[in-house]
């Protein structure tokens, strides 16, 4: 398995951190979201979704237990995000009624072929989940009033996907130019966007990007030939 931990300071950071996972999620994949009450599983969730270019409002299905958003078209067929809460649920009873088996492949019991489960409290039904070796798990742990820790494990073969590497390895990062938390699957990282990392560009094509020079050096004598 692999797993590593990120934490994040604020709303925007975390919000990096999701878009992405979001960027690397396939059809059929379930992912575990745990943490205390309040640790900011809704909060987490609703990045992820707003990244995958959900534009309805999340929000915890706490009562009714499923909500499920279309996501816009994608290449990989991903077409439903099927988001859980299993705080109230107690039996298989309570999953009868919710078109389980339109939701999950009766057999594997992954997510269905169009879709990507996110589910919150998932050891209240871990009995109608794929083995923990084929679920993404994301816990989450407060570290202060905002500063959340995440820890992830995921199956080795998710190393294989496009732009994984990039969410293993590297962490989101404030943008030198704009000061926004960037993806670790942007494609211009460490740059927010492609305007900012033009911006920067621009400023090493011209003489206006001003390198510091060394801690404790002086600055060079003009007077003095080189």
């Amino acid at each position: 398995m692999i797993v590593f931990s990120r934490t994040t300071t604020d709303e925007s950071h975390t919000a990096a951190l999701a878009s992405a996972l979001a960027d690397t999620l396939a059809p059929t994949d379930v992912i575990l979201l745990e943490g205390e009450m309040g640790a900011g599983k809704t909060t987490f969730t609703r990045a992820l979704a707003n990244a995958l270019g959900i534009t309805q409002g999340v929000s915890s299905p706490t009562f009714v237990i499923v909500n499920v958003y279309p996501v816009p078209p994608r290449q990989d067929g991903l077409a439903r995000l099927v988001h859980i809460d299993a705080y109230r649920v107690t039996s298989d009873e309570d999953l009868e009624p919710l078109g389980w088996d339109q939701l999950f492949d009766t057999h594997t019991k992954l997510a269905s072929r169009d879709a990507a489960a996110l589910i919150e409290w998932p050891s209240n039904i871990a009995h109608a989940l794929p083995a923990p070796d084929q679920c993404i798990r994301v816990q989450i742990r407060p570290v202060g009033t905002s500063a959340r820790e995440f820890t992830f494990t995921l199956p080795p073969a998710f190393r294989s996907r496009p732009r994984a590497e990039w969410l293993i390895e590297r962490p989101p990062i404030r943008c030198p130019k704009t000061k926004r938390w960037t993806s670790p699957t942007a494609l211009t990282y460490p740059f927010f966007d492609k305007r900012a990392q033009d911006s920067d560009l621009f400023g090493w094509l011209t003489d206006s990007y001003a390198v510091p020079p060394p801690s404790g050096s002086s600055p060079p004598d003009p007077d003095t030939p080189n």
